[in-house]
C-alpha cells in the first residue's frame, strides 16, 4: 500500500475547506490602525475643544478692552470733533481682533476698521470655523451725537488654531505612519513562525507527512514548532503502523483465500480419489473375488492343493474390499451429504467407538439445535473434529472424550475434551493434524484454543464465524 497514494486519494474525496475571515496578522494590523485613528480622533477633538475655548477667551477678553479703551477716550470727542474721532481711529486701526464701525445720528457709516494683515488673504476651512467658532456679539458705544459699534472678529484667532491643528496632525501623522509601519514590520517578524506552523500543517494535510519544522525564534513559537514536529512524528508513525497493519492484513486474508483453496483443492482430490477407490478398486476387487470364487468351485482347483490359495485370494480381495469401504467416508464424509454437521459427527464418534471400545465418546448439542450452515463450514468443522477424535484416539490414552456444538454470539462454537494426558499428547514431532486444524480454521477467520479439561486432560475450543470472511 502506497501511503502518500492514499493520503492522497482521501485528500481528493474530502478537499480541504476554504478558509474563512481575516489572518492574525491582518487582524493586529487592523487594530492597531483603529487605534491610530482614535488617536487622530481625540487628537483632533481635544486640539478644537482647546482652541474653542482659547477664541472665546480671546474674544471675550479683545472685546471688553476694545470697549472700555474706545469708550473712554471716544467721550473726550464732542459732536463737532467727529473728523478728528475718525482720524484718531483711523490712525489708531485695529483694536485687537475687533472690527470698529462708526456711525453718526442719522446712521451714515462714518468709518470702518481696516480688514487685518495679519495672515492676509488665508482663511480656516468653513467647517473648522463652525466647530470652533463662539457666538458674534457686538459691543455699542453711544457717544454725542455718534455711536461707537465694536463686532468681535475671530477669524484670525481661528486660522492660528487651525494652523496649529494642521502642524500637529501632520507631525503627529508622520509619527504614526512611522510606527505602523514599524508595527507591520514587527508583526510580520513575530508572525512569521505562526505562517510557517500554518504552512507545515498544509503540507502535512496535502500528503507530506515527512515535513518537519526548522527551530523557530521565540519562546511561544519554538515550543509550538516543537509540538508540531512531535505531532508530524506521531502521524508518520502512525501511519507507518497502520500501513504494516494493513499489508498484514492483507498477506492474512490473502493466506486466509489461499488456505481455503488448498484444502477446498485437497477435498476436490479426496473425493476424486474416493470414487476411484469405489469405481475402479472396488470393481476390480469385486472382479478378484468373483474370479478366486469360480477357482475355489472348479473341479480341477476344489479339493487340491490350489485350492487354498484361490481361498487366500478371495479373503484378502474381502479384507482389501472392507479397508476400502473404511478409508472412503474418511477421504470423503458422505454422511455431510444431506445429513448435516451434528449427524455426520454423530455417525463419526459412533464408528470410531465401534473400532476402539476403550473410548466412550458422548456427544452434546445445543437445545435449540444449529442453523444452515455453509458446505465450506460444515466440511472444515468436521475434519476438525474428525482430527481431534482421531488425536483422542491414538495419542491421549483416554477413556473418555465428549464433543459440544453450539452456536454463540454468530460464532460455532466446538468443544472436544478428553480425560487424557492432556498437553503432552500435543508434543511430538511431526505433529502436522495440529497445524492443519489450525490453518483451517484461520481460513475462516476463526480460531482454536487447547487447554485443560475439567477431567485434566486436553480440550480443544474451536470458534467458527457463521458468517464466512468479507460477509455482511
Amino acid at each position: 500500500m502506497n501511503t502518500d497514494a492514499a493520503t492522497a486519494d482521501t485528500a481528493a474525496q474530502h478537499p480541504p475547506a476554504r478558509t474563512t475571515g481575516m489572518s492574525l496578522r491582518l487582524k493586529i494590523n487592523l487594530i492597531f490602525s483603529g487605534l491610530t485613528v482614535l488617536i487622530f480622533a481625540v487628537l483632533i477633538a481635544v486640539e478644537i475643544a482647546g482652541t474653542r475655548a482659547s477664541v472665546r477667551e480671546e474674544m471675550e477678553a479683545s472685546s471688553r478692552i476694545a470697549t472700555q479703551l474706545l469708550g473712554r477716550i471716544s467721550h473726550f470727542y464732542a459732536r463737532d470733533m467727529m473728523p478728528e474721532l475718525v482720524a484718531f481711529l483711523r490712525d489708531t486701526g485695529r483694536v485687537r481682533a475687533n472690527d470698529i464701525r462708526l456711525y453718526d445720528t442719522a446712521g451714515t457709516l462714518l468709518y470702518e476698521s481696516p480688514p487685518s494683515l495679519y495672515k492676509a488673504g488665508r482663511d480656516a476651512p468653513a467647517w473648522y470655523t463652525s466647530l470652533v467658532r463662539p457666538p458674534l456679539t457686538e459691543r455699542v458705544v453711544p457717544l454725542d451725537g455718534a455711536k461707537l459699534v465694536l463686532t468681535a472678529n475671530p477669524t484670525r484667532a481661528i486660522l492660528d488654531g487651525w494652523d496649529n491643528l494642521y502642524d500637529i496632525l501632520f507631525s503627529q501623522f508622520l509619527l504614526l505612519l512611522l510606527a505602523d509601519l514599524v508595527v507591520f514590520w514587527l508583526v510580520g517578524i513575530w508572525m512569521a513562525p505562526l505562517e510557517r506552523i500554518e504552512r507545515g500543517l498544509r503540507e502535512i494535510e496535502q500528503g507530506d507527512h515527512h515535513v518537519r519544522l526548522p527551530p523557530l525564534q521565540g519562546k511561544e513559537a519554538g515550543e509550538m514548532g516543537r509540538a508540531f514536529n512531535r505531532m508530524a512524528q506521531a502521524v508518520e508513525d502512525n501511519i507507518q503502523v497502520r500501513q504494516a497493519s494493513a499489508e498484514a492484513q492483507a498477506r492474512l486474508d490473502a493466506q486466509r483465500e489461499f488456505t481455503m483453496l488448498l484444502h477446498a483443492r485437497i477435498e476436490e482430490e479426496r473425493a476424486a480419489i474416493a470414487r476411484e477407490l469405489h469405481d475402479e478398486l472396488g470393481q476390480s476387487l469385486t472382479a478378484i473375488r468373483s474370479i478366486a470364487k469360480s477357482m475355489m468351485q472348479h473341479p480341477d482347483v476344489a479339493g487340491g492343493p490350489l485350492e487354498r490359495h484361490a481361498t487366500m485370494l478371495f479373503d484378502t480381495a474381502g479384507m482389501t474390499s472392507d479397508a476400502m469401504r473404511r478409508l472412503i467416508p474418511r477421504l470423503r464424509p458422505i454422511q455431510l451429504e444431506g445429513m448435516g454437521l451434528v449427524d455426520a459427527v454423530r455417525d463419526l464418534l459412533t464408528e470410531t467407538q465401534q473400532n476402539h471400545t476403550e473410548v466412550r465418546f458422548e456427544l452434546s448439542v445445543a437445545q435449540e439445535g444449529l442453523p444452515p450452515l455453509n458446505d465450506q463450514l460444515e466440511l472444515s468443522a468436521y475434519r476438525i473434529v474428525q482430527e481431534a477424535v482421531t488425536n483422542v484416539v491414538r495419542h491421549s490414552g483416554a477413556t473418555r472424550a465428549m464433543v459440544v456444538i453450539g452456536v454463540e454470539n454468530q460464532l460455532l462454537k466446538i468443544t472436544i475434551a478428553d480425560n487424557g494426558k492432556g498437553a503432552e499428547s500435543l508434543k511430538r514431532e511431526g505433529h502436522y493434524g495440529v497445524r492443519g486444524m489450525q490453518e483451517r480454521a484461520a481460513a475462516f477467520g476463526g480460531d482454536i484454543a487447547f487447554g485443560r479439561s475439567a477431567e485434566g486432560g486436553l480440550a480443544v475450543r474451536v470458534s467458527l464465524p457463521l458468517s464466512p470472511i468479507g460477509e455482511v
